[in-house]
């Protein structure tokens, strides 16, 4: 047997056992017995067994629910009869199967209608814009995997808080008092890239490394802040030079140079292996050779290693103490981690239906405007849990990141997967007070105080309404925050549920206006209305802001040791991305100036909503309406992905720029942001054609992106005027 069958006959045996196990729940529901089942289908009683045991054909499987013969069991078997063309066979224990069900059967009639030959061309376009809405909401609610994104400052408790939620603890009779926690957690610059952790059939780990130039890159700046140390040139006014306190420490290890511990106070410090290491050399570039050939990265080759026990107890200890080697460069066979993947033989969210998959990011320092955050909150199955100090939630670097994500972003949806945790430790809640003065009675009335506060600080940078917990990892039963995040996923998911209800519900009203003139005439009305302000709303307005203010903004804002490691590498550093800031500055742009045009557009649909004589095109306006947002997002986006394209290659390979960026860092010359911002922006008014290029790809992505899917949804093909021609992007869409 080729792979491939053995891969259709495993499904079927899974799809087959399903069944048997809903049938013999089902006759156990009726207060049948098996022999009482058997007789009613003139067959034998291990027939009946064999059935429940999933080795049924389709005759048997009919029989079965008609001898059953409940009201449950009828409708069991209509589900069983239906044929499956648009959506792939959702598991007969789906949690949105009933909604599936119904999305299936009304694709089905949206399909037939359009390829019946003879649509009036005024229902044309909704019928297709209803066919891709529906399809869209379906394909969510099919898949039951989601993510679950841990975001926080250094030191906050994040990692903590996901483990006790997650069970991923040694002992939880024991995890109150924090020692038994599997990944790898301390008192801050723990966690040393993206964790993620997901079900699967054993403990196991596998480990995407960093690449060997970066590693190098690494390497040079850790051996020169060692360097000059020995040297007798640091001082609290020298440029810091080494990478962040976790990655040090993990090359130090993989080079066998470790950082000697903190001695005790009137304690001798042990002598650093690194220093002594760079004593034997006369020049920097031989020790950093020194220092890399050390960490041998040609051997360290292993991706993934797997623990081969059965013992539970034993899977999470292997797991921890593998986890903390791997975290901290001390296993021989793993280079530097880019991002660990973790396996757990259990579920992380509870026994849900759902594939829950929980991540750890790296901790916020300084900024959370970061490539990996970014990517986290953009996708549409995670929900972000922001963490937070207790007397700082939502903390300075949580509010900057959600301000970032209101200015860029055009996803009206992406506010609902994000949550505030304020982390508390021992007395956090009892310290609380009223108004009045009065101290918490107790620790819920201490959170309920917090939670207020969040809500106020939130409200005043215009972001009321995100969802805050509270939540203390020593004290409270990690159910609780558990039942906060699934109550966040639930909430995304019914969001889709209903947006496909709606649809299915539009579709009706559609097929059902086909026969009726004067219902055909409210459409050609609002048709043409639509079409009118696509004609008119063609052209954008022009830009106000070039996309790199937001760039060299960043570049004055952040951490001139980031701004230094970020030109060393091109401008793309783990901590500060520069082709990520020109994105957002050319999103934030393309928001700003689509948002008058898209309120103009709304106005005129709620009119017609308003209007007692369009009654009957008000289900194809509310569609109309839900999907301008989506319009506006891909637009938005396509203005990001401009903005990088344009830039990347002459930026990126601008070598003299940013040897000159790099080269002043260090020089005591003082103010270092502010030079490289003066020859980054230098660098970019010189090159107006690509400023040019970028304009005409915004403008052509405003086409693409809204004024033709408008145009299509109100029967029109067509465009009014002339579309930007890219002589570099013939043929793409924004």
């Amino acid at each position: 047997m080729n792979i491939f069958k053995y891969a259709l006959n495993k499904v079927s045996k899974i799809v087959n056992n399903e069944t048997g196990l809903i049938l013999a729940n089902l006759r156990g529901a009726s207060g049948l017995t098996q022999r009482q089942v058997a007789e009613r289908m003139s067959a034998n009683q291990t027939r009946v067994s064999r059935i429940e045991a999933g080795d049924g054909d389709d005759t048997d499987i009919e029989a079965y629910v008609t001898a059953v013969g409940t009201p449950e069991a009828q409708a069991f078997g209509e589900l069983l009869r239906l044929n499956w063309t648009h959506l792939p066979r959702p598991s007969l224990r789906h949690p949105d199967l009933n909604t599936l069900v119904a999305v299936e059967h009304g694709l089905d009639r949206v399909r037939a209608f359009l390829e019946d030959g003879q649509v009036p061309t005024v229902l044309a376009g909704q019928a297709q814009l209803l066919d891709r809405r529906l399809e869209d909401a379906g394909r969510y609610l099919l898949s039951l995997d989601h993510e679950v994104v841990y975001v926080g400052e250094i030191g906050v408790g994040k990692t903590t808080a996901a483990c006790r939620q997650a069970g991923l603890v040694l002992d939880g009779a024991t995890a109150a008092d924090l020692k038994g926690m599997l990944l790898d957690t301390g008192g801050g610059r723990t966690t040393l890239c993206d964790v993620r952790v997901e079900t699967g059939e054993k403990f196991a780990l596998t480990v995407e490394p960093v690449s060997d130039e970066e590693i190098y890159k690494l390497v040079g700046e850790v051996c020169k802040s060692v360097f000059e140390k020995l040297a007798g040139e640091a001082s609290t006014t020298t440029p810091d030079y080494k990478p962040a306190e976790e990655v040090e420490r993990a090359l130090r290890n993989m080079a066998e140079l470790p950082r000697p511990a903190r001695a005790r106070k009137g304690a001798t410090t042990a002598p650093d292996p690194a220093s002594d290491l760079a004593a034997k050399f006369t020049s920097l570039d031989a020790f950093s050779a020194e220092f890399a050939a050390r960490l041998s990265l040609w051997r360290r080759s292993r991706r993934s290693v797997e623990f081969d026990g059965i013992d539970a107890r034993a899977g999470r200890q292997w797991l921890r103490s593998t986890f903390i080697e791997i975290n901290n460069g001390r296993h021989d066979d793993f280079s530097l981690p880019d991002r660990i993947t973790v396996t757990v033989p259990f579920a992380l969210v509870g026994d849900t239906g759902l594939s829950i998959a929980v991540i750890d990011t790296r901790g916020v320092d300084v900024s959370a405007v970061r490539p990996d955050i970014l990517s986290h909150m953009n996708n549409p199955r995670a929900v972000t849990l922001l963490c937070s100090k207790w007397g700082s939630a939502p903390d300075p670097s949580s509010q900057a990141l959600l301000t970032h994500i209101t200015e860029t972003n055009a996803d009206a949806a992406l506010l609902d997967r994000v949550a505030i945790v304020a982390l508390a430790r021992v007395g956090d809640a009892l310290s609380m007070r009223q108004d009045s003065g009065e101290s918490a009675e107790d620790r819920d009335e201490g959170y309920d105080i917090k939670l207020g506060q969040v809500d106020d600080a939130l409200q005043k940078i215009g972001l009321a309404g995100i969802e805050a917990f509270a939540f203390d990892a020593s004290a409270d039963e990690p159910s609780a925050l558990t039942t906060f995040v699934l109550h966040r996923i639930a909430s995304v998911r019914q969001t889709q549920a209903r947006a496909a209800e709606a649809t299915i519900a539009a579709i009706d009203q559609m097929i059902g206006n086909r026969a009726e003139a004067e219902a055909l005439a409210a459409l050609s009305t609002v048709s043409g209305n639509l079409d009118r302000f696509a004609n008119r709303q063609a052209n954008l307005r022009g830009a106000r802001r070039p996309a790199h203010e937001r760039l060299l903004t960043a570049v004055m804002t952040l951490h001139a040791r980031t701004i230094w490691a970020a030109t060393r590498r091109a401008g793309r550093f783990w901590n500060f991305d520069a082709f990520q800031y020109l994105g957002d500055g050319a999103a934030a742009e393309a928001k700003v100036r689509s948002s008058e045009l898209v309120g103009g557009l709304i106005a005129i649909i709620d009119s017609d909503l308003d209007n007692i004589e369009l009654v009957s095109a008000q289900g194809f306006l509310m569609q109309v309406r839900a999907n301008v947002a989506q319009w506006e997002a891909d637009f938005v986006n396509a203005a990001r992905h401009h903005a990088a394209a344009v830039y990347f290659q002459p930026l990126s390979r601008a070598q003299d720029l940013w040897d000159a960026c790099e080269h002043e860092y260090g020089l005591g010359m003082g103010a270092y942001r502010e030079g490289v911002a003066g020859r980054l922006r230098a660098w970019f008014e010189e090159r107006v054609e690509l400023r040019e290029e970028l304009e005409r790809r915004v403008a052509r992505a405003w086409i693409t992106s809204f004024i033709v899917p408008l145009k299509q949804t109100a029967g029109q093909g067509e465009v009014s005027g002339t579309l930007p021609i890219l002589p570099s992007d013939v043929g793409q869409e924004g």
